[in-house]
């Protein structure tokens, strides 16, 4: 006969057990999660790819990216705007502007005047890692020691719902340039389709891949199609020229700390006297987005990309365009935007001026057209966002169920930015800018819009060389340089001792 407290003992012993086992397979269980979560593969991916672009000069991008981003405050013009700026003082803030002359006298006066660097040539390590890549999805569809093609060609579907043959080479990694490629052009290698119409009886599907590496190439695009955007073929006009409007608007008051500072974010903003708030804490790499435009009096300008708002209300914190049109597709986005108009512009639900001057659209920013054209256009595209995609699992682009959505970035980049060239008016300005670190998604994208731009609707656009202007940045934040510098744009590095960025931009005017 069993006593109760025997039963009581017996039960806390196994309970302890059960609780022992189930302790142990939730950690084995956390670990595994963390080796397969999306922020996990963005950081191999990326360990990988800009270890072999950036070389050395990865790992402390790579430990900065890890940490916590610095911000500047943009003041609100709409608020109390001297008592923000006398609080932003007292915590030890500095004005960017005020920086940024300073740096630029010193550069005048120590800098010795050198003749121009040689060209950066960044393509042999690019196009290295792109025959790699390449190779190894052409040898994940064959089996070992089989007859595998130079080429793989496979469907794909456009924007428009039209067919495309697509094309990788094996060898040189150069393929027909991306998605715009026409498909009767191409020379397709029937052979080599996996089409799921033709059913499992195929002998296609026997005679080149083993039934564990069968994918419908429907549903598949290779990894190396994402890097097939960089190129550096000059077979178009290309202008580059040196930037001399370069300046910070006088009503656009930026506050930063400095380098290697305790402080690397502001207080949450407060409400004014007016029900605004007081200032804006974004990047500064946003920032500088905004001043690439060289935004003059009256000027009419489009942010193609615009939510969540925050460089359209940088824009507007210079007083100087006459019309700003923010267009967004995703609703979400676009309410989250209104929103922030509704916190920093004073009267904006109810003012009939803001509604004149600040127009919102929901257009898909490739086929987006105007009759007026506009003076400037900021094109702030979706991309693999780095430091988002180490550092969070929710809406990572690295998510399987996103993968297609992230090796056709640069299709989308550079149609969003081709249209860009189109809608602005000769004379004007369109800055192209990422948060990605990728020399496919920058320099890349640039290159391939200007050529589509010309070859398709006979825009030609000059590149304007930032260097000298962004130089004055120095003692704020780490720009690229050297070996690893773009060739068209400016990148913002993520550095330990100043952590912005990363950021990208590119600023290009049209000619004709």
């Amino acid at each position: 006969m069993f006593h109760v407290s025997n039963i009581c003992r017996n039960y806390s012993f196994t309970s302890n057990i059960a609780v022992q086992v189930r302790n142990k397979a939730k950690t084995h269980w956390a670990k595994l999660k963390k080796k397969t979560s999306p922020k996990y593969k963005a950081l191999n991916h990326f360990d990988d790819f800009y270890a072999s672009v950036f070389g050395s000069k990865w790992e402390p991008m790579r430990q900065a990216l890890l940490r916590g981003s610095k911000y500047v405050a943009v003041v609100n013009n709409y608020g109390d705007a001297e008592e923000t700026i006398e609080y932003l003082t007292h915590r030890g803030a500095h004005c960017l502007k005020n920086l940024m002359k300073v740096q630029q006298e010193f550069h005048k006066e120590y800098s010795p005047k050198s003749a121009d660097p040689p060209p950066i040539n960044n393509t042999n390590k690019l196009q290295e890692y792109v025959n790699r890549v390449q190779s190894e999805d052409i040898s994940s569809l064959y089996p070992e020691g089989a007859d595998t093609p130079d080429r793989l060609s496979f469907k794909d579907k456009k924007p428009d719902g039209n067919e495309r043959i697509l094309h990788i080479n094996k060898s040189d990694g150069e393929g027909k340039q991306g998605m715009n490629y026409p498909t009767s052009e191409s020379q397709l290698d029937e052979s080599r389709i996996i089409d799921p119409s033709m059913g499992m009886s195929s002998e296609v599907l026997y005679q080149y891949i083993p039934a564990t590496k069968l994918k419908g190439m429907d549903e598949w695009i290779p990894e190396s199609l994402h890097y097939s955007y960089y190129s550096t073929d000059k077979d178009f006009p290309l202008v580059i020229e040196p930037e001399t409007e370069f300046q910070i608007p006088e009503h656009l008051k930026v506050y930063t700390y400095e380098m290697d500072s305790e402080y690397h974010k502001f207080p949450e903003p407060k409400r004014c006297k007016t029900g605004v708030f007081n200032y804006y804490p974004m990047d500064c790499g946003s920032v500088l987005a905004v001043l690439a435009l060289c935004l003059s009096p009256g000027d009419r300008v489009l942010d193609l990309c615009a939510a969540p708002g925050g460089k359209s209300l940088v824009a507007l914190q210079t007083l100087l365009p006459d019309i700003v049109v923010c267009n967004d597709t995703s609703i979400s986005r676009h309410n989250r935007m209104e929103r922030i108009f509704n916190d920093y512009l004073f009267d904006f639900k109810t003012s009939n001026k803001w509604r004149e001057r600040v127009l919102t659209t929901r257009v898909d920013g490739r086929i987006y057209k105007d009759d007026q054209g506009f003076d400037k256009v900021l094109v702030d595209v979706p991309c693999t966002t780095d430091r988002l995609s180490v550092n969070e699992d929710e809406n990572n682009v690295f998510r399987p169920d996103r993968v297609r959505e992230r090796l056709k970035l640069p299709e989308m980049q550079s149609q969003l930015l081709t249209n860009a060239l189109r809608l602005v008016r000769p004379g004007g300005a369109v800055v192209y800018s990422t948060c990605s670190l990728s020399p496919v998604q920058n320099d890349g994208v640039v290159h391939a819009a200007l050529k589509r731009a010309f070859e398709e609707y006979g825009v030609l656009a000059a590149v304007k060389d930032l260097t000298i202007p962004m130089s004055a940045l120095s003692s704020t934040l780490l720009l690229a340089s050297g070996d690893i510098a773009p060739r068209y744009g400016q990148l913002v590095l993520p550095s330990v001792s100043a952590n912005f960025g990363p950021s990208y931009l590119a600023r290009l005017v049209r000619i004709k």
